[in-house]
């Protein structure tokens, strides 16, 4: 019986050291295993950033037509043809190569059979086989826009938001008003000034008073 009882208290205190030691493992893998959570609190959540610019800002229709020498023809909507101008400015791919041209014309009544209105644009001098061709016409141009690019704004029930990021690396959520945009930018109309900096990477998970850690793009974001 005597036996019996001291295999169960030294099982006891055997099982009990097991339960310690894990317990210290634990503790310790918890010390030096990082979480996203630990390390956005202590160095700030990880994000892409850029400036607000100013700069000559262009917008452009995409039409399609095909050439007779140095001219091409095409025909466009109404709705097209209203943005159009005669000496908008005109390019093209050649070869892998950008090749300008101006509108020529803008026919302003529309074909009675097709509704479309014929416009012309001449690459003269240049040499273009004939083929069909894909044409970026610019439809306006401003000087001096400022300009914050699209992927640093929001667009969420009409509105547009950014993260401007302070001198602290403190970012504040910052409704903006945007007058005109294309493909790469947004032109600011009011909220944002020169100079400021934006969060460029994923918003979706920042919030107001939130600090963060400004990553270095790799790339050339303009």
């Amino acid at each position: 019986m005597k036996q019996l009882i001291f295999v169960l208290v030294v099982g006891l205190l055997y099982a009990g050291s097991l339960y310690v030691k894990d317990l210290d493992l634990q503790r310790k893998k918890g010390k030096e295993t990082a979480t996203m959570y630990t390390i956005r609190a202590k160095s700030g959540t990880p994000v892409n950033t850029t400036k607000v610019t100013r700069r000559a800002f262009s917008n452009f229709v995409i039409v399609t037509g095909s050439n007779i020498g140095p001219k091409i023809h095409a025909s466009v909507a109404p709705k097209v043809a209203n943005l159009i101008r005669p000496g908008a400015l005109v390019s093209i791919r050649l070869k892998d190569k950008k090749i300008y041209g101006n509108v020529v014309s803008v026919d302003p009544k529309a074909d009675y059979l097709s509704g479309l209105h014929k416009i012309i644009v001449s690459f003269a001098n240049k040499k273009i086989p004939t083929n069909l061709y894909i044409m970026n016409i610019e439809t306006h141009k401003l000087e001096n826009a400022l300009t914050v690019r699209r992927e640093a704004v929001s667009e969420r029930g009409g509105s547009h938001n950014v993260f401007i990021v302070d001198q602290n690396n403190i970012v504040m959520k910052r409704n903006i008003e945007v007058s005109d945009s294309n493909e790469n930018f947004f032109v600011v109309k009011s909220g944002l000034s020169e100079g400021d900096t934006v969060v460029l990477s994923d918003q979706r998970y920042l919030n107001d008073g939130e600090k963060v850690n400004i990553i270095e793009a790799l790339v050339d974001q303009d």
